[in-house]
């Protein structure tokens, strides 16, 4: 009897007695046994069947996939999640953490942490609120978020600067001091007084300059491109702009700033008072712009493009479209919503003939039975991006929906950069 043959017999088993073919969940008689068919299997002494060893993936009845940390290679998603919540198999190669979740060594993906919640490090409180920072209890190992020295907490934990702090945007600067700008400063963007208005003596409002005050009174702003009756109302909104055929238009255009070139993002509504809003608000029902300009304009047979017009002249959002839900009274907001025919072109058109809601484009939910609304390489890295949806600074595509939506949608607050009309260049 040869070396081999006996250490067979002392696991009980004889060659000839070795199953031909074996699967996952097959009975069992001992490890050997699934090994001998099945790579990274045992056998579970309580249910006596193959199974896959522990901190292992089954992928089918035959094959098992081991754990995977962040870094390494998979091939699904779960080989990543069994060691590390909150990943996932990047493009079918490497784990990492899911958007929104940051990577910590090779087995975390930390969540956003709000104000007053414990963090690491700054980008763990960026991630849920822009400029908050990570104030440490035990320096470098954990602290709390906080709003820095020369923002301000809003009642909803957001951070936002005061005059003289740093800033992106101008809606930075707006959410605490109206009338301000931000403004670049050398290196930095600083928030500052826009033209027309002064610092206050306290160094913390913006005042009307009292020339100004006197010629506009208590009149409504009307922003550039919309229709005026006195230049007085333009300039309620911009000093430097003027009412010309009835019309808001700068005083002095620029390349940077006119009436056919206001700043806003494309597809989004602008507001009378400058304000710029997703279409998904328009006609909803509901005043989303500050002055109310985003209902007032929802007219029958003269709806605004953000809109979505109904045979009768109805106005509503562009959001009803394609949503399974006959929302126009005669339901032609549902008409071109059927397989076989062309989509209307207010819908998002899947691979497969489906016609869903434009929204419904990589909103991290699958919409379309064949998953084409939420295609990996487009929505992550902005390949093959369809016509009519916006490309965000960091190479995603996103639906035209969240453009000054009011969140960030891209990841990178791309779609929430240019939400307000510009302000005219002081004529020389």
């Amino acid at each position: 009897m040869t070396v081999s043959q006996t250490e067979v017999m002392r696991l009980g088993i004889r060659c000839n007695l070795l199953p031909a073919d074996l699967k996952l969940g097959d009975p069992c008689r001992s490890s050997f046994e699934c090994l001998h068919h099945l790579h990274h299997s045992h056998c579970d002494w309580n249910s006596r069947t193959c199974t896959c060893q522990p901190y292992h993936f089954q992928l089918n009845d035959t094959f098992c996939l081991p754990a995977s940390l962040l870094g390494y290679n998979c091939a699904v998603d779960q080989q990543c999640q069994i060691k590390v919540k909150n990943s996932e198999c990047s493009s079918g190669k490497v784990c990492k953490c899911k958007d929104d979740f940051m990577p910590l060594r090779k087995d975390k993906c930390l969540p956003p942490a709000p104000i007053g919640d414990y963090c690491l490090n700054d980008r763990q409180c960026q991630m849920a609120i822009k400029f908050a920072k990570c104030v440490y209890i035990i320096p470098k190992i954990y602290g709390k978020c906080a709003c820095p020295l020369g923002f301000f907490q809003t009642a909803d934990g957001q951070c936002y600067p005061h005059l003289g702090g740093a800033c992106q945007v101008d809606n930075d600067c707006k959410q605490t001091t109206p009338n301000s700008r931000c403004v670049k400063k050398g290196k930095y963007r600083k928030c500052q007084c826009a033209p027309g208005y002064k610092t206050s003596g306290r160094g913390i409002t913006c005042e009307m300059d009292e020339e100004l005050k006197i010629s506009v009174g208590k009149i409504s702003p009307v922003s550039l491109g919309k229709p005026c009756l006195s230049s007085s109302q333009c300039q309620a909104r911009d000093p430097y702009s003027q009412c010309i055929k009835g019309r808001c238009e700068c005083i002095r255009d620029s390349p940077k700033c006119s009436s056919s070139h206001t700043q806003c993002l494309n597809d989004t509504f602008q507001c009378t008072n400058g304000q710029c809003i997703s279409w998904y608000f328009v006609c909803d029902g509901e005043r989303n712009c500050l002055d109310g300009t985003d209902e007032d304009i929802c007219q029958a047979f003269n709806c605004p493009i953000q809109s979505f017009q109904c045979n009768d002249g109805t106005c509503l959002p562009r959001s009803a479209v394609c949503n399974e839900r006959w929302e126009c009274p005669d339901g032609s907001d549902e008409a071109r919503c059927y397989k076989g025919i062309p989509c209307d072109r207010n819908s998002f058109k899947c691979s497969n003939g489906e016609c869903q809601p434009m929204y419904a484009f990589c909103n991290a939910h699958s919409d379309c039975k064949d998953g084409s609304d939420e295609n990996y390489l487009a929505c992550e890295h902005g390949e093959g991006c369809p016509p009519n949806t916006f490309r965000c600074n960091n190479g995603r595509c996103r639906s035209t929906a969240v453009l000054c939506s009011g969140t960030d949608g891209c990841g990178d607050n791309s779609d929430e950069d240019r939400c307000e009309v510009c302000l005219c260049e002081k004529p020389e």
